[in-house]
This record gives structure tokens, sequence and C-alpha cells, in this order.
């Protein structure tokens, strides 16, 4: 899948670096640092680093929370998007699932991970960009890397990177159109599939605060008509 990618011969060559007796956990914080490479000059490649810090994150928060061993589940997350750099035009972006899963599969086989958890990881990156078309047999775990990827996803900072599109030098009206599409989305998601109950908590949160954001913003914009027409008198 991955060897005819330009990307394959310096994946190949990091592998190298890396056997079984090192920390796992340790090993796979650095080579997904050293596959990234986040620069200052590459924002792309810096976002996608520090975006796997936090999803990782919110994987040892899960784990934590439902008594799992946060380990494979702190690796799967950090591995969970190493498949973006083989994805060489935009079209191919919705493969980055399947790329990730067998460059995961390749390190962990080199670091000599357990046979079991490497394909539960696998799959759990292989599945992690679905919504609420998950596979049947998926486990709790499995979900749990799809979970922590949109819990990232969905925190402050992409209610600002999702907002450039629609939200900034608009009329008041026009924002407030927004809005109210926008709250109307979020009760569309309110049913998503999580794969613990401490999942489905946090993403209520999750939830709850871009509600509060967008209710907020019409609030200020519903201020502004009501001012323009108080003037007019």
């Amino acid at each position: 899948m991955l060897k005819d990618k330009k990307e394959a011969k310096r994946l190949e060559e990091i592998l190298k670096g890396y056997t079984s007796g090192r920390a796992p956990v340790s090993a796979t914080f650095s080579f997904v640092k050293e596959f990234l490479n986040p620069q200052p000059d590459r924002y792309d490649l810096t976002y996608r680093y520090e975006h796997s810090l936090r999803v990782a994150l919110w994987g040892k928060r899960i784990a934590e929370a439902e008594g799992w061993d946060s380990e494979p589940l702190v690796m799967a997350c950090l591995l969970h998007d190493m498949g973006y750099p083989f994805c060489e035009t935009m079209e191919e972006w919705n493969m980055h699932p399947a790329y990730g899963a067998e460059v995961a599969r390749l390190f962990l086989v080199k670091i000599g991970y357990y046979e079991e958890l490497t394909k539960n990881i696998c799959k759990a990156i292989r599945i992690h960009d679905k919504w609420n078309d998950v596979p049947e047999d998926a486990t709790p775990f499995e979900l749990s890397v799809r979970d922590a990827d949109d819990l990232d996803r969905f925190d402050i900072m992409r209610v600002c990177m999702s907002g450039r599109s629609d939200i900034g030098e608009r009329s008041a009206r026009e924002l407030i159109e927004v809005c109210e599409k926008r709250q109307q989305t979020l009760m569309d998601w309110q049913d998503r599939i999580c794969g613990t109950d401490t999942a489905k908590a946090f993403w209520e949160e999750k939830l709850q605060m871009r509600r509060q954001f967008y209710e907020a913003l019409q609030k200020e914009m519903q201020g502004t008509l009501e001012i323009e027409e108080l003037l007019k008198e």
C-alpha cells in the first residue's frame, strides 16, 4: 500500500532506528515527532503533530476514567494521523486512515508490541474517521481513538478555525443566520455514537461549549439590530 509513495523510503529509514526494549509510549512519541517533523515554517505539519498530542491527551483521559491501561490507547491516538504524509492529493485525504493503520502496523511490529493490541490499534486507526457508520464489531477501545480525535476537533481552537469560512466580516443578519444553522447542526450531532460513557460525557460538554459560543455571538449580533432600530427613532 505504501511502497509506491514518495514518503515510503523516509519511513523505511526512520523505522531502522526503532527496536524492541524501549518504553512503548516514549518510542511512539519519538517516532510520531520524527516522521511528522514539525517545522516553524510548516503550519500543516506542526498542526498535525500538536493535534496528535491533544488526541493522545483525550485518549489518556478516557482510558483513566474507564479504568483501562492507558498505554495502548495513548499510542493509538499518537499514531492515528500518520497516514497524512502519504496523501499526495486532496482526493487521497480520505485514505489517510488506511495509510495510517499500515504505518502503525509497521512501527508496532518493529518495536515488538503485543500482537493482539497491534491489531486493535490498527483497526482503531482505520475507523477513526467514521461518524456513526462504525463497524458493529468495533470494541469500546477501537471506538475510543475516534472519540478522542473528535473531542479535539470540537475544541475551542476548532470553533475559531471552522469559523473562518462563514464568520468574520459579515453583517449581523448573516451571522445570526450562521448561528441558527450551526445550532441546528449541534442538535443533529447530539446522538453521536461514542465508545464509552466517558467519551459521551466529554462529547456533550463540547456540544454545550459550542452552543454557548453561538448563543453569545447571536445575542451580540441581535444587539446590533436592536440598537440600529432604536437609533432610527
